[in-house]
């Protein structure tokens, strides 16, 4: 009984990042699917045995660090402000207006 087809699929993707002091880092990232099938002796259904596929992607992936200015926090700030002042405003017409 302990005939078996372990299959390991390995997906790997080119990755670069980049980092605000200029420092670039070239690496991969690795990916691992484990299929395992019991096979009986003769029921053509497969060999047992131990089999890895291997693929390379054609994607390359690229992080890169970067600063927001000032404008798009000012911006996010009022955007917060507003919000809480309309939602504040419809809880206080809602509240009242009975």
């Amino acid at each position: 009984d302990g005939y078996g087809m372990f299959q390991y699929y390995l997906q790997v993707v080119p990755t670069q990042f980049r980092f605000l002091n200029g420092t670039v880092i070239d690496t991969f990232q690795y990916s691992v699917t484990e299929h395992t099938r019991h096979v009986e002796p003769g029921s053509n259904r497969g060999l047992p045995g131990l089999f890895f596929f291997y693929e390379v992607s054609a994607l390359h992936v690229e992080f890169e660090e970067y600063r927001r200015g000032w404008t798009h926090f000012f911006t996010g700030v009022c955007a917060a402000v507003g919000g809480a002042f309309t939602v504040m405003g419809m809880v206080d017409r809602r509240l009242f207006e009975w």
